[in-house]
């Protein structure tokens, strides 16, 4: 059975940092530039993803982070307040809470 993934992504001036987790397993974190080559490398990996992804977007680019990765089957996005959270990881916890 494919568990969901969940996932945190900070937009920061010129980095996307990243955190994927999966329900009862530690986080992992990358860092993607703030590029639309970065913006695409995130979409491949999405993408090579098989399992259902949430996702919970926050910072100075969320929106334009959000509408980039797509409207794609099997995700759902969140765009969160930075004031919810300014860690990845904290962003990874909340996709998996949100309802």
């Amino acid at each position: 059975m494919n568990q969901n993934l969940y996932i945190g992504i900070i937009s920061k001036h010129d980095s996307l940092e990243v955190a994927t987790r999966e329900h009862g397993k530690n986080a992992t974190t990358m860092i993607f530039p703030a590029t639309g080559l970065g913006v695409e490398a995130l979409r491949q990996f999405l993408a090579s993803r098989g399992n259902p992804v949430r996702l919970a977007v926050a910072g100075a680019a969320a929106l334009s982070v959000a509408l980039a990765l797509g409207n794609v089957p099997f995700r759902e996005t969140f765009i969160v307040s930075s004031a919810v959270a300014t860690q990845a990881v904290d962003l990874a916890r909340y996709a998996e809470h949100a309802v």
